[in-house]
């Protein structure tokens, strides 16, 4: 159907303007000119030939050939007139039958409103939908639709003289009505009388609408799933890898089944799904209930959960798009410590996180630290100078691993410079980006003051920033949010990335790594640096100064070997004791100042319990706020787990305008998952947030209504079990 009937202008309806009509004006007076200037020319002629003869021949021939001219132009305009007079009756009759067939027998419903919102007239279609009786209704529109007149103004005003038919989704407004269908509004402005009206066509898109939402229902959802720690597992209890395996694949394909979907394994305890965006509902709205199925298959004296990750896709788009998604989602999964889900629904948009409420067996593989040490020295080889970076406020494991990412470098140079025969001069320049002011800095720099290399090798973000290049190489460790980086705009200026972290992957970063390699399992940044350093050809290149400062970063993340230290950190700690390291020279490291112990004590005194096993306290703010409160913070948390029945603390601290939060666990509750909730992140048993606009009691409020969240969604995941 036609959006106009009617032609109009600026909106404006055009009315009988452009009707069909005849006007003998015209015919008239072009016969009268013709006989006129017919009479005058025979007038002069007749007189030129023959001058003796009376003029009132001349005249009287004269007005007979005008009559006879001008009769016969008047007839030929006469039979025109009665041709168009004739299809003008036809044309009019025609526009009758077309609006009482339009009005009383096609099946398209209209209504002609006013602006105040009063309906004027309706046609029998939406008569027999609305059940009235009369096309003459004078009612108010919300009566039968919920559309204010504005909106249908908006859409009259912006309509298009184009068929809509075209368009197979509606993109007006749907409005609902006493038959049960949805109808899309399609609105055009009239002019009657000086009055503005809207001639409104209800166009039935029901069929349409539920075909899309059936489309949308049966939308395929990609699935990549993958089995965290059976082959860990096997290696410490006495226990059928095969059996276990099977019996997990048979968990998870019945919990496929279930969805009406298919699942395929393409590699050792790695699988790929497919199923509907219906049935991910139904997974959303249980939780993913099969994250806690996996978990009671427990192998040994039944102390070991096995457990799995996912990555799942249900954005628009292509299969190969969607599976690219799935796999991406998957690796931040992982990134973030295995069992949950990540979930994307938005190409760009930011993923869903399910489970990850408890922690899973450290990794006993080095295959991860020894790839990604060749990725990492193939990409050092290419670039002209590197820069290495670790979180603002450095404490002891940023620092060393900064140091250990250094000393790899140099290696890494040194062999490139004996092969090619490079001079110094030709060298790419190593250097760390870091705050030289705080107190820890101080502690390690003076370490290295014996080593000419570290000398001029720290420099400051501005610094840092004038020293980017086209072909520099940034080297991102102990941290992977933007936010808290040493320099945050750093990455944005530099097209080559690595990520070397060991905290949870909190949100996808904002840059693109070559090399994202984030492990939850290992204890500390040291710890894989110095494995990456361990299974490279450098391993011997490692002083003892810098084996120290790696030792004295896993020793701060383990709270000196009583947390989160598994057989990979005791193995790493003995060879950086090969390399001249040892926990005495380490220990001198961690002396305190008398200030540092009363503010110790300050903590200590505010401390609380919360729900039983947390344990939570604050800095008074009675005292002026330092930067080293917020290592005391950090301390004050690792210092309530000794608590008796406590399993995780928190401490706060007030700088500024901000609340400063540290979390620690002992492994049972998960202090990431609690302080994401905060904007914050980390890791399992070991968290940082920071709550900006805030007094301690908002922060304090704040951190309580997280920790119920987090009990609770634990708690319905057991329920669901």
């Amino acid at each position: 159907m036609e959006k106009h009937s009617k032609h109009h202008k600026n909106g404006h309806y055009a009315g009988k303007k452009d009707s069909l009509h005849i006007d003998l004006r015209v015919p008239f007076a072009v016969s009268f000119a013709t006989g006129l200037v017919l009479l005058g020319a025979c007038t002069v002629i007749g007189y030129l030939n023959h001058p003796a003869l009376s003029l009132s021949w001349f005249g009287l021939g004269a007005a007979l050939v005008f009559i006879f001219v001008s009769g016969i132009l008047f007839a030929i305009y006469l039979a025109r007139h009665a041709r168009l007079r004739e299809a003008v009756m036809t044309a009019d009759q025609v526009n009758t039958d077309v609006y009482d067939m339009f009005r009383y027998v096609i099946d398209v419903p209209y209504a002609v409103i006013g602006r105040d919102g009063v309906v004027k007239i309706i046609n029998s279609a939406l008569q027999d939908i609305l059940g009235y009786h009369s096309p003459v209704c004078n009612i108010r529109l919300s009566e039968f639709c919920p559309i204010p007149v504005d909106i249908i103004a908006v859409s009259a005003h912006g309509a298009k003289a184009s068929a809509h038919d075209s368009d197979l989704l509606p993109d007006g407004p749907i409005t609902r009505l006493g038959d049960g269908k949805r109808y899309e509004l399609q609105s055009y402005p009239m002019r009657i009388d000086g009055e503005e009206y809207f001639f409104t066509v209800f166009r039935d898109v029901n069929s349409l609408l539920e075909i899309k939402e059936r489309a949308d229902r049966e939308n395929p959802v990609v699935a990549y799933i993958a089995i965290d720690n059976l082959q860990e597992l096997t290696q410490f209890v006495r226990a059928s890898y095969r059996e276990t395996a099977t019996r997990i694949e048979q968990i998870l394909i019945d919990w496929v089944q279930s969805l009406n979907g298919m699942i395929r394994e393409y590699d050792r305890d790695k699988y790929m799904a497919v199923f509907s965006e219906e049935m991910l509902e139904v997974c959303i709205a249980d939780r993913f209930g099969i994250l806690s199925r996996v978990m009671d298959v427990r192998i040994g004296d039944n102390t070991f959960p096995v457990s799995v990750s996912m990555g799942i896709a249900a954005i628009r788009g292509s299969m190969q798009e969607k599976e690219r998604a799935a796999y991406a989602a998957l690796e931040v999964a992982l990134s973030r410590g295995g069992n949950q889900v990540a979930l994307r629904r938005d190409v760009g948009g930011t993923l869903e996180y399910f489970g990850g409420t408890h922690k899973i067996l450290e990794s006993n593989s080095s295959i991860n630290s020894r790839v990604s040490a060749g990725v990492l020295a193939t990409k050092i080889r290419e670039c002209g100078n590197v820069l290495i970076m670790g979180h603002a406020n450095p404490d002891f494991d940023s620092i060393g691993a900064c140091v250990g990412a250094a000393r790899f470098t140099m290696s890494v140079l040194a062999a490139k410079a004996a092969e090619q025969e490079l001079s110094p001069a030709e060298m790419p320049r190593v250097r760390i980006v870091m705050d030289r002011k705080c107190d820890n800095f101080r502690t390690c720099f003076a370490h290295l003051a014996g080593m000419e290399e570290y000398r001029e090798m720290f420099i400051d973000r501005e610094a840092g920033m004038n020293a980017v290049t086209s072909d520099t190489l940034l080297i991102v460790v102990d941290a992977n949010n933007r936010f808290i980086f040493e320099a945050p705009d750093l990455p944005g200026s530099v097209s080559h990335i690595a990520l070397i972290d060991h905290h949870r992957l909190v949100k996808e970063p904002d840059f693109s790594p070559f090399l994202n390699y984030i492990e939850p399992t290992k204890s500390s940044a040291s710890e894989i640096i110095s494995e990456m350093m361990q299974q490279s050809e450098y391993a011997d290149c490692l002083q003892k100064e810098e084996a120290n400062l790696l030792l004295s970063g896993i020793m701060l993340d383990t709270h000196n070997f009583t947390r989160n230290a598994g057989a990979q950190t005791f193995e790493i700690t003995h060879y950086l004791y090969s390399r001249g390291a040892h926990t005495s020279v380490v220990r001198e490291f961690f002396n305190q100042e008398l200030e540092d112990m009363r503010i110790a004590s300050a903590f200590d005194s505010m401390a609380r319990i919360y729900r039983d096993v947390i344990a939570i306290t604050w800095l008074s703010t009675s005292k002026e706020p330092t930067p080293e409160d917020r290592v005391a913070a950090s301390k004050a948390a690792d210092s309530l787990l000794s608590l008796k029945g406590i399993e995780a603390s928190f401490a706060m601290v007030l700088m500024e305008d901000t609340v400063v939060i540290s979390g620690r666990s002992k492994g049972v509750i998960n202090v990431q998952l609690i302080l994401e909730k905060l904007q914050g992140g980390g890791h399992f048993d070991m968290a940082g947030a920071q709550v900006k606009g805030t007094t301690l009691a908002g922060a304090c409020e704040l951190l309580k209504g997280a920790i119920d969240e987090y009990f609770d969604y634990d708690f319905k995941s057991d329920e669901g079990k």
